[in-house]
């Protein structure tokens, strides 16, 4: 006590170690469970494939013909940066795809049925593909059917026959998914060259970007397209700024308005400085400590700033009040004075934030622990220096015997009846707050790469489905065989009208033992075609009619299908490194597969949604990787989680108050003070239309700590004064009613935070904290009262 700046000599390199780990945290799959099968498949999707850190430009233009020729002028100039692009994919049109496409071909000849390779090979030998080839000429000139007679004049020998058709749709989308059905909207895929893996780094790519990207539309005639930016560096270089901006908005408006609210109260200036002073050392010292704990500030953990400035500012406060209440008394007179009180509130306040270590968020239990570790470092400064700076430097504090409303005790009476019939009431014909198990808490209020990433959804989509991404994973040598078996599910809940359409690239997975049984067709395929193409031509084909079989035969000769088809198979299937890397475990893979279902895109059909969850059973090592089954997962699990918090937080409350008043009456007006500002609570938010979502919900125990920690400090002057209602709401009650004010300014803030859970939290906060004043302030100590609660014990002797 004599010399606490040895304590803060002593932290000096703890803390300098803490701000050199301390870092922001951007991906926001990082502030979910890992464990949840919903969380793991999207972070699957992300990393597991190649394109999943690509940038996506969205491009619209008057017409077709436009769209494709800027599209192409885009991709040429990007193509020829490999300073900043490793690659650039785009709808280009169908001739300028045959490489990849023959590819594709070749890598599923490889992988096909051997016995169908064989059957082919039989219809091709000797005499037989003259048979073969007159079958395919009669079904150019006689069929009626356009995609047969397409088939036929490009594939006259029929080497697509052995291939699974069902799965065609897989390959066409893996080419041509980038153009809308009117050809005007089309997208680009670009590939850094480097890592962008931190959110300066991308945001210095992502600039160099779009000023390539502008310089290219403005030198071109003609209405400007308009073009967005979506993607993995797009999103990394929105959140990680909108985390910078929010931390330095909400500490700075935090502040700003704590120190009017001060001057407001007190007309104090030196107090007031002195207090930022220590508020801000409480600041430093907890984001040190926080930087060895947890190393990261997330989207969801950066609101707990605002929310300890509004908590530890109290302390202060309090302590001033007790020196202007006793301006005789040395500072270690003042401390022991103080200090219980505090302490019991310090010690509430940060078990309860301590509890959310066990919510099923990780972003969520950051946050806990940073406020909690926030609100100790608080008290401990506070308790430390606020009394040195505070004893004998504050004038006495008359206080005014003019009864005021709030100390009438009938209208306390008149209070306490309309506040509970009007809760009530509300409740009863409205309903409790709904609870929303959707996604949407865990995106950003304002984002325009999300805002992107939906229009890319819809102007790809079709208007009366959703598409949803599938991902088989198993071992690598079952994955094929895994994704046949799923194709024979899905394509009965297509009959049965649960799916509208899959797509599963069944026909691209590798199967090592096909490849080894098949490389006797291979080989004699192309010794044979020179021989096969003087059949198409004495046939009668065209020489486009060759292109397939040339283009097939030419992948195979310089060292095989997969390094040629890479570029795409890598989008659609890992294994090996890549997948370990993307979590799977050594020797299993995972195949990216898609299916529809009746809804909006972006917005499925709830019951078809369920259906398909069904379907997609543990077994198959199938599981849904998209933001539309993420909420309902996490909220069950959120629901949970709070259930098992409730009774220790519960019990924590009720051991910390009897140990606190050691008197029965004091500890039920405690509950009952808890009970009815919840109930309340929820009152407002059912006559708003406000519900409840799996990240507001942290704040039932936010709001049992914070508002347990008021009580306390009521409740004790009014043991020391023998119920005196008027003196307590005159002193102490000045002191509590800035103390929740800063705690109210202080969870205002989250509604400007980037993340729609925490705004939401921040809310239900606000609106908790408000209840909870005015039945402490106002209705608390006539109930006191009322019971005939005495002062303490040393007051009664």
């Amino acid at each position: 006590m004599k010399k606490p700046w040895l304590a803060l000599l002593a932290l000096l390199p703890v803390l300098v170690l803490g701000f050199s780990r301390l870092r922001l945290e951007t991906d926001i799959l990082a502030t979910l469970p890992g464990d949840v099968p919903e969380v793991r498949a999207l972070k699957l999707l992300r990393d597991g494939f190649s394109g999943g850190s690509d940038l996506i430009i969205a491009l619209e233009a008057e017409d077709e013909a436009v769209s494709e020729d800027l599209t192409a002028a885009i991709a040429e100039v990007l193509g020829k940066r490999t300073d900043l692009v490793k690659e650039v994919r785009w709808g280009q049109p169908m001739e300028s795809q045959a490489r990849s496409g023959a590819a594709l071909l070749a890598w599923s000849l490889e992988n096909a049925d051997p016995g169908k390779l064989q059957e082919l090979r039989s219809h091709l030998e000797g005499s037989a593909v003259k048979a073969r080839l007159q079958r395919s000429l009669q079904a150019v000139s006689t069929s009626l059917d356009a995609e047969k007679i397409q088939r036929s004049s490009y594939d006259p020998l029929g080497l697509l026959d052995s291939l699974d058709t069902s799965a065609a749709g897989a390959l066409e989308g893996s080419l041509f998914g980038l153009v809308s059905e009117d050809g005007a909207f089309r997208v680009l895929m670009v590939t850094p060259a480097g890592s962008v893996g931190n959110y300066k780094a991308a945001g210095t790519w992502l600039a160099e970007m779009k000023k390539l990207v502008n310089s290219i539309v403005t030198d071109r005639p003609g209405s400007v397209p308009r073009l967005r930016y979506t993607g993995e560096p797009a999103f990394q270089a929105e959140i990680g700024a909108g985390i910078e901006k929010d931390m330095s908005s909400t500490i700075g408006m935090t502040e700003v308005l704590i120190a009017l609210l001060f001057w407001v109260m007190f007309r104090r200036l030196r107090p007031l400085l002195w207090i930022q002073g220590l508020v801000m050392l409480s600041m430093v010292i907890t984001l040190g400590l926080g930087g060895l704990l947890v190393g990261k500030l997330s989207i969801m953990s950066l609101g707990f700033a605002a929310i300890v400035l509004g908590i530890i500012v109290d302390y202060a406060v309090l302590i001033i009040q007790e020196a202007r209440q006793h301006p005789s008394l040395p500072p270690g007179e003042l401390r022991r004075l103080a200090a219980p009180g505090i302490a019991a509130g310090a010690c509430t306040t940060a078990v309860v934030f301590l509890s959310l270590l066990f919510s099923g968020l990780p972003g969520m239990a950051e946050m806990g622990l940073l406020v909690a570790l926030g609100v100790v470092v608080g008290f401990l400064v506070m308790v430390f220096f606020a009394p040195r700076l505070a004893a004998g430097r504050q004038s006495g504090q008359p206080v005014s015997t003019t009864p005021v409303w709030h100390s009438h005790p009938g209208l306390a009476r008149l209070g306490t009846a309309l506040l509970l019939i009007a809760s009530t009431a509300v409740l009863t014909t409205r309903g409790l707050p709904a609870f929303h198990t959707g996604a949407e808490a865990l995106r950003p209020t304002k984002s325009e790469a999300m805002d992107t990433f939906e229009w890319v959804q819809e102007r790809l989509g079709r208007d009366n489905e959703c598409s949803l991404p599938v991902l088989i994973t198993g071992p690598a040598n079952e994955l094929k065989a895994r994704s046949s078996a799923l194709g024979i599910r899905l394509d009965a809940a297509v009959s049965s009208g649960a799916l509208l359409r899959h797509a599963l690239p069944t026909m691209l997975v590798g199967d090592p033992r096909a490849r080894l049984a098949n490389r006797t067709f291979i080989d004699w395929l192309q010794k044979e075609q020179p021989r096969l193409e003087k059949e198409i031509d004495a046939a009668g084909f065209t020489e486009a009619a060759m292109g397939l079989l040339r283009g097939i035969c030419e992948v195979w000769k310089p060292g095989g299908s997969e390094a040629a088809a890479a570029s795409i198979l890598n989008r659609m299937i890992a294994t090996g490194v890549r997948a370990e890397e993307a979590g799977m475990k050594k020797g299993e893979g995972v195949v990216l597969a898609s299916v529809s279902v009746a809804g909006k895109p972006g917005l499925p059909d709830r019951e078809k949604l369920a259906e398909l969850q069904k379907l997609l059973t543990p077994e198959t090592g199938a599981w849904l990787a998209g933001w539309e089954t993420l909420g309902g997962a996490l909220s069950t699990l959120v629901r949970e989680d709070l259930e098992q918090q409730m009774l220790p937080i519960i019990g924590l409350i009720v051991l910390t108050l009897f140990i606190t008043f050691r008197r029965w009456q004091d500890l039920v007006l405690s509950v009952l003070l808890l009970s009815i500002g919840m109930t309340a609570l929820a009152a407002t938010m059912s006559l708003l239309g406000v519900g409840w979502n799996l990240a507001s919900l942290a704040a039932i125990p936010l709001l049992l700590g914070t508002g347990i920690d008021y009580g306390i400090h009521i409740l004790l002057a009014l043991q020391r004064s023998q119920n005196d209602v008027r003196l307590v709401q005159a002193t102490t009650g000045r002191a509590v009613f800035f103390s929740g004010m800063t705690t109210v300014i202080g969870f205002s803030s989250l509604f400007f935070a980037g993340n729609r859970g925490i705004s939401s939290l921040g809310l239900a906060c606000c609106l908790g904290t408000i209840w909870i004043l005015i039945i402490v302030l106002w209705l608390l100590p006539h109930w006191r009262k009322w019971l005939g609660g005495k002062g303490s014990l040393r007051q009664q002797e």
